[in-house]
């Protein structure tokens, strides 16, 4: 499963490239599912697919404009990588950047410039 999740991820990312956001979205959707799943069961492992894949979903949410849903999948995964580098510093501090900045991005999306700005 965790490969499969992997590919829909991927194929996400192709989609969009493609300017195919809406299949993009369904794409990844399947992935976050997948990933959900797996990472239940064993998250020190599988939680940083989750969190990816995540990141990926508020993307293609904020280019499909449903910036509500682009922020609470963004705090999501916000959330998984604060998880990751709490234990991990070395290896996940950098997908926690990338999501808050993320975040910062969708926070301003819905004008919300003051917590955009600390979300930075």
């Amino acid at each position: 499963m965790p490969g499969l999740a992997g590919s829909l991820y991927n194929m996400s990312d192709c989609l969009d490239d493609l300017g195919r956001e809406e299949e993009a979205l369904a794409a990844v959707e399947e992935a976050v599912t997948a990933d959900r799943d797996l990472a239940g069961a064993r998250p020190e492992v599988l939680l940083p697919g989750l969190a990816m894949s995540l990141n990926n979903m508020s993307g293609c949410l904020a280019d499909l404009e449903r910036p509500e849903d682009a922020l609470a999948a963004i705090e999501e995964a916000v959330t998984a990588y604060r998880d990751l580098a709490g234990a991990r510093p070395e290896v996940f501090l950098p997908g926690l950047a990338m999501s808050l900045n993320n975040q910062s991005s969708r926070l301003g999306d819905l004008g919300r410039r003051e917590e955009a700005l600390g979300a930075c």
